[in-house]
């Protein structure tokens, strides 16, 4: 019976801790959207997650090892986040006739945006750091993976003979979109909607040879 109480203690403590650990985390998303890369320090993440002196170091020992906490965090959001409205997107792509209904999708792709100014914010911030710090560049890069082939699937079904050149020229445009978005707030509410019908209209407008073109 003590091995067993044992056990289940010893599962409560990595319980608390891992979330403790998320904790941090996510306050340390919303200090770095609010005071930019030079903001992110133990001190600060601590005092906007409420805890005690000395939280943030026993989990991150360096500043690089909260750096990059905060980008698989915000990776794992992001994908999670995503995962309703890349189904959706890979759903209406593969469909026969090709007609997506641009509109849900658009709802999806608000929702998603709306829940996560922060986190977005954060990771231009992270991108823009990354141009300098080969670490954050690195772990960034590693980060947009997983996005990066969702698009090159979109282009693939969208009729691409080049995905990986098209799917870039995608994930520009949709990226474009976000920041518009969340830094100058659109009047048009048919802003989200019309922008991503162009996105991926524009792929299937592009004849074969000009794709071809070197």
């Amino acid at each position: 019976m003590r091995d067993e109480d044992d056990t289940t203690g010893e599962a409560r403590h990595q319980g608390a801790a891992a979330g403790r650990r998320v904790q941090l985390l996510d306050a340390a998303i919303r200090v770095l959207a609010a005071q930019g890369l030079r903001g992110l320090t133990h001190r600060a993440v601590q005092q906007e997650a409420g805890l005690p002196h000395g939280s943030v170091t026993y989990y991150f020992k360096t500043r690089d090892h909260l750096v990059l906490g905060v980008i698989e965090r915000m990776s794992e959001l992001e994908q999670a986040a995503a995962s309703q409205v890349a189904d959706e997107l890979m759903r209406a792509m593969v469909a026969r006739p090709f007609d997506p209904d641009y509109r849900h999708i658009a709802d999806l792709t608000k929702a998603w945006w709306d829940g996560s100014r922060d986190r977005e914010l954060a990771r231009y911030e992270m991108q823009i750091a990354g141009r300098r710090e080969a670490l954050i560049g690195d772990a960034m890069r590693r980060s947009t993976a997983e996005f990066r082939k969702l698009t090159e699937f979109i282009a693939l079904a969208c009729g691409s003979t080049d995905a990986e050149a098209d799917g870039e020229v995608l994930i520009a445009m949709i990226d474009g979109m976000l920041f518009h978005y969340l830094v100058n707030q659109p009047a048009d509410p048919r802003y989200i909607e019309i922008g991503l019908r162009r996105a991926i209209e524009s792929l299937r407008s592009v004849p074969a040879e000009a794709a071809n073109r070197t």
